[in-house]
């Protein structure tokens, strides 16, 4: 029987209860602040994080993950007898995957490990994450998880509002002019994750209508899939998230819902999209 651990990235993060019993292992990014490091999620939790970067006027950023992090991990998995596949945040938007894949030549283990573009991050790749690891638990070969998360990465997809356009900015991820003008007209843009990159879809002028409006394009997305699992994303504010969810669930069958919870943004994300945020991430099935 196929022994295959699944290796992904700290922003995959959602509640640690979603993990329990799976064989995923989570390898922290890190960010840097003022003279100090901090592991995702480790050093630093998102609470913490976005109760800072409210009232400090030093900004943070994210620094790549050490290669030595990824060779003590794959090494680690490969001498207990695994096979691995490791699923990452979007290389559109971060070489992550690139440290990866350097990791595996370094210890000549390539062809021990699968690689995955999750084209996306955090609960959209959770999904890929924990759906592969639910089948290498159940004795699937390191080509069919690698399959089964292929499936998942063409049935997510996330929506979501930015709590600060100068975050976004300073990301590199909106430009100046559009940033200025949005802050000043006081419009906020509706975002989407489409083809591993953060798109722009529409602007509208108040938070009421952009969650509004993100409830209806999920709705849209979703049509008549049989099965939906939904998450809530939020950085500081659950209540945000809460009313999404409520939102969507309004208009969609109690049955077809195959998982719903909230969790909050990793601070790694957070860095680039600010305090304030929320979103909707969802997974469709025909099954």
């Amino acid at each position: 029987m196929s022994k295959v651990a699944v290796v992904t990235d700290s922003t995959v993060h959602i509640p640690p209860k979603h993990f329990e019993g799976l064989p995923i292992s989570i390898i922290p990014l890190h960010i840097t602040w003022g003279d100090h490091s901090y592991r995702d999620g480790i050093d630093i939790t998102p609470e913490d994080f976005f109760a800072r970067l409210k009232n400090d006027k030093e900004l943070p950023h994210t620094s790549q993950i050490p290669l030595h992090d990824f060779i003590n991990l794959y090494k680690s998995l490969v001498e207990q007898g695994y096979e691995i596949l490791s699923i990452h945040i979007s290389a559109r938007v971060s070489n992550t995957l690139d440290i990866a894949r350097t990791a595996a030549r370094e210890l000549i283990a390539t062809e021990k490990i699968a690689f995955l573009d999750s084209r996306t991050g955090s609960a959209a790749m959770a999904f890929q994450v924990i759906e592969a690891a639910k089948a290498a638990a159940a004795g699937a070969s390191l080509s069919d998880c690698l399959r089964v998360a292929e499936k998942i990465r063409e049935n997510v997809h996330t929506y979501f509002i930015p709590g600060a356009l100068d975050s976004l900015y300073r990301g590199g991820r909106i430009g100046g002019a559009a940033a200025f003008l949005g802050s000043v007209l006081h419009i906020l843009p509706i975002l989407e994750t489409k083809e591993g990159i953060i798109a722009a879809i529409e602007r509208v002028r108040t938070m009421r209508r952009a969650m509004q409006r993100i409830v209806e394009l999920c709705e849209q997305r979703i049509g008549s899939a049989s099965k939906v699992a939904l998450v809530g994303l939020y950085a500081d504010i659950p209540e945000l998230a809460d009313q999404l969810i409520g939102m969507l669930r309004g208009k969609i069958s109690s049955e077809r819902i195959s998982q719903i919870f909230t969790s909050t943004i990793s601070p790694a994300l957070g860095v680039h999209i600010g305090p304030g945020s929320v979103g909707l991430a969802t997974m469709i099935s025909a099954d």
